[in-house]
């Protein structure tokens, strides 16, 4: 991904001579100088940022085989995140504003909200301390309160990872269960999910679905 989120693959490349096998499609070696990669957690949500990336991927293959293959693979593959940008957004405009609003489980869906005119308005891990981390019980008044305020009714838990906390916050605010999502990896061949395209699609509807209610 880059070297500010694998720093541990960096720093063994580094340490073995190892750096220029590694090709990081998201930062590292200037790939976007006109940003700070460390500033967009999960770029892999976000259209613009995978087409950035898949480009950069498609200049190392085409320097490695060469050929007419590469850039029609390259071609097609930017129709279909277009594809995807395009349905996702649709579906996303047809909730109202103020209605476009929902906790998440940790930081990881903010570059996804910004994308496509949603808001994260709070989550239920508070810092980057790690998944495992245990909410406090200030932090679960906080969020309840702000749930109330702001008349929230989706939580989203990340699949895989405990939901007891998010839990007892949708039974506490009267809300259905937590949503569970996953962005974080892809589903095994021939589930859906098992693609970028089909995972951004089968999250997206399902978050469409629980705001719209």
């Amino acid at each position: 991904m880059s070297p500010e989120f694998e720093p541990w693959l960096a720093a063994w490349a580094k340490a073995n001579g190892r750096s220029d096998s590694i090709l990081w499609l998201h930062g590292g070696s200037g790939a976007h100088a006109e940003h700070d990669c460390a500033d967009i957690p999960h770029a892999w949500t976000d259209p613009i940022e995978v087409k950035k990336m898949v480009k950069v991927l498609a200049e190392r293959l085409n320097q490695i085989e060469g050929g007419l293959n590469t850039q029609i693979a390259y071609e097609q593959y930017l129709k279909e995140i277009n594809s995807v940008d395009k349905e996702l957004s649709q579906l996303f405009q047809q909730i109202a504003p103020d209605k476009r609003v929902f906790i998440s489980h940790h930081a990881n869906l903010g570059q996804f909200a910004k994308h496509f005119g949603l808001t994260v308005a709070g989550t239920i891990i508070a810092s980057g301390s790690g998944e495992s981390a245990d909410p406090s019980a200030r932090h679960f008044s906080g969020l309840l309160a702000l749930i109330r305020k702001q008349k929230i009714h989706v939580i989203v838990t990340d699949k895989g990872q405990s939901d007891a906390f998010a839990r007892r916050l949708t039974e506490d605010a009267g809300l259905p269960p937590p949503l569970s999502l996953s962005f974080e990896y892809l589903e095994p061949i021939g589930q859906p999910g098992d693609t970028w395209t089909s995972m951004m699609l089968t999250n997206g509807k399902r978050l469409h679905e629980a705001l719209l209610k």
